[in-house]
């Protein structure tokens, strides 16, 4: 870090050192000017901005680093610690939260276990089946503490119905975003648009305990997004498995949890809505991999990895890394703007709703892929 950085970095560190130093004065403030929204955002921002350089350093002396090759395409070692900073940042802030719901406790513990499964696989590896097994066991506390899907009628046999689809649901889109970490800033950059949107529908609503959530995730995910999604230059650091688990388990949480709208199908659309990428990715991809018989079993599927993501797909026409980011980022922002125009909708306007992110995002594609080939980017096969 040369001594202009070492300035900057100081500069931006002291609010929240003051803010730690005098945490009455800054509450009372921001409360009373109803900005207590922005002082949770720069207290997890600044915090997770300071930690990621020691994670960084901590990757390289330990080696946890991806190394360039096989499905790895960047040009040095890098370290892939990055998670470690948002998920220490996520938890720190979380104790700020005064006056928690019990299901508070429930996504706490939940984020430590997926975490810790996280941080043996970018240690040693793990196999595909125990990571399983990790979700499974932080899905099951987040149900314990009354974190699960409840859109359906309560009946002793549909309340087994709703456990089934709670697990699928949150070890679906964990792994789902987990897959998308394959582009410099995409994993979280659509974790901070899509945690953008869950604040705005969960204040607008008054569900204070997603809204406060939100805004410490999106802060600590912030904060790494700065040093992994750079123009003109390389990532400086990875998420890691620890943090694109953490980043899925934490969006489908909350998900769930989510009020957003007086129909029970609004309940279910906007989530699906906002996830729309990931889960539009995971699905489109497995059902192509069962159907060319590149996998043959669940354990095929757990453990297959290859090139033909979303991601990977939109670079095949040409597309720079960079400019697939933020296709998919604007993607999910038109469709966090239809999510706030459903949340007073129903059945009928939730399919329409779809259709039109749908239209939007073909027509986003074309044009980029238009300009990628007018400014001679484009890659002929």
């Amino acid at each position: 870090m040369t001594d202009r950085n070492r300035i900057y970095f100081r500069l931006l560190v002291f609010p929240f050192v003051l803010a730690l130093l005098m945490p009455c004065f800054f509450k009372t403030f921001f409360s009373t000017y109803t900005f207590g929204s922005v002082y949770y955002y720069l207290i997890a921002f600044l915090m997770s901005f300071g930690l990621v350089p020691l994670f960084y350093k901590l990757g390289v002396i330990m080696n946890i680093t991806d190394i360039p090759g096989g499905r790895h395409h960047h040009g040095i070692p890098t370290p892939r610690t990055g998670g470690l900073a948002i998920f220490i940042t996520f938890i720190a802030s979380l104790n700020i939260y005064t006056n928690p719901p019990p299901e508070f406790t429930g996504l706490f513990w939940a984020i430590i276990i997926i975490a810790g499964f996280g941080i043996l696989d970018d240690i040693n590896g793990l196999p595909a089946w125990v990571k399983l097994i990790g979700q499974i066991m932080a899905t099951a506390v987040l149900i314990y503490h009354g974190i699960f899907i409840s859109f359906i009628p309560d009946h002793e046999f549909w309340n087994i119905f709703s456990i089934i689809l709670t697990f699928l649901w949150v070890i679906g889109i964990t792994n789902a975003v987990n897959f998308l970490d394959g582009l410099d800033g995409l994993a979280s950059g659509l974790a901070i648009t899509v945690s953008l949107f869950y604040a705005a529908i969960s204040w607008s609503i008054g569900n204070r305990f997603v809204f406060i959530v939100s805004v410490f995730f999106m802060g600590a995910v912030s904060g790494f997004f700065v040093y992994n999604f750079r123009i003109g230059r390389r990532a400086l650091i990875f998420l890691g498995d620890t943090g694109s688990t953490i980043i899925g388990f934490t969006l489908a949480a909350m998900a769930i949890y989510g009020d957003w709208g007086i129909h029970k199908s609004v309940d279910l659309a906007i989530p699906i809505l906002l996830l729309a990428v990931p889960i539009t990715d995971m699905l489109l991809t497995n059902i192509m991999r069962i159907s060319t018989g590149k996998v043959h079993s669940f354990k095929e599927l757990l453990e297959y990895a290859g090139n033909d993501h979303l991601h990977h797909r939109l670079k095949a026409l040409g597309l720079k890394p960079k400019s697939v980011v933020i296709i998919l980022c604007v993607f999910t922002m038109i469709m966090g703007l239809l999510s706030l125009l459903l949340k007073y909708g129903d059945y009928f306007e939730s399919f329409i709703a779809l259709g039109i992110g749908i239209l939007i995002f073909s027509v986003v594609v074309s044009l980029m892929v238009f300009q990628e080939r007018k400014n001679g980017n484009y890659k002929k096969k």
